[in-house]
């Protein structure tokens, strides 16, 4: 299974580290920015289970998602619906930091808007705490597993995996 981080928080390494010991997961952290190719950018996220982030323009990745995959938007700095909206129409699940449990996400600093300087959640740097954050990847990753699509998808890799198997060994006959 691949999980994608994308411009996940400060504190990359400790929220990566807290999930390190889930069973057959794959983490990466990509930055999309406009040194990768765009369909580079495509490829990677189409190929990507989970594809987790702070609210802002990079998760409309997940309009290229695969049909099983789930988008976790760690905190959505005051625009719950955005996001959200766009998973559903797309057909993905969606995920959030649960409300009750946002005192577990902090900012060392108000964020300010680059040319204002107004107060604004959007530009602040936060810290996640990394055992919720573990706790809500793991949910995500049951899932992703028991999406029928997804359990299809992983058939037919076997079965072509068994295919060129064979193949290789007929021709080594």
């Amino acid at each position: 299974m691949d999980l994608i981080g994308f411009c996940i928080a400060l504190g990359v390494c400790l929220l990566l580290k807290s999930l390190g010991h889930l069973p057959n997961v794959t983490t990466r952290v990509v930055d999309y920015n406009e040194r990768i190719p765009f369909l580079r950018q495509l490829n990677t996220t189409s190929q990507t289970d989970i594809f987790i982030g702070m609210h802002g323009a990079g998760l409309t990745h997940l309009l290229f998602l695969p049909d099983w995959a789930a988008i976790f938007e760690i905190y959505n700095c005051g625009d719950p619906g955005c996001y959200s909206d766009l998973a559903r129409l797309r057909g993905v699940k969606y995920f959030t930091w649960p409300e009750e449990k946002i005192h577990l996400i902090r900012s060392d600093e108000e964020g300010k808007h680059p040319q204002s300087g107004e107060k604004h959640l959007k530009f602040a740097n936060y810290h996640v705490d990394p055992i919720e954050f573990r706790e809500q990847v793991k949910s995500m990753v049951d899932h992703v597993r028991a999406h029928p699509k997804f359990i299809n998808s992983r058939r037919a890799q076997r079965r072509k995996q068994a295919e060129m198997e064979a193949e290789k060994q007929k021709k080594e006959l």
